[in-house]
């Protein structure tokens, strides 16, 4: 679908609720605008933190890692860092 929307004279524009609504954002979520060109490519901020968790998580897949031996590592660092600020 479609849609005009106009530029108020303080450079303010309003996304027709349905827009919103298709996106999925409601009052107060943010939206990132991506310019490519002359298109403007508008993307939910959720959208794009769950994009990073997935990368994230296709990471960790891929190193072959498993989630026991990270969780071990991270507190083994967690108890060196400790150890260093206590000295």
């Amino acid at each position: 679908m479609s849609y005009t929307i106009d530029i108020r004279q303080r450079r303010q524009v309003t996304l027709p609720n349905e827009v919103l609504k298709q996106m999925g954002v409601t009052v107060g979520d943010s939206i990132e605008i991506k310019v490519e060109g002359k298109k403007a490519v508008l993307k939910p901020k959720k959208q794009i933190a769950l994009e990073a968790l997935k990368e994230m998580q296709r990471i960790v897949r891929e190193s072959g890692i498993s989630e026991k031996e990270m969780q071990e590592n991270v507190r083994r660092i967690r108890r060196q860092i400790n150890e260093e600020r206590a000295s």
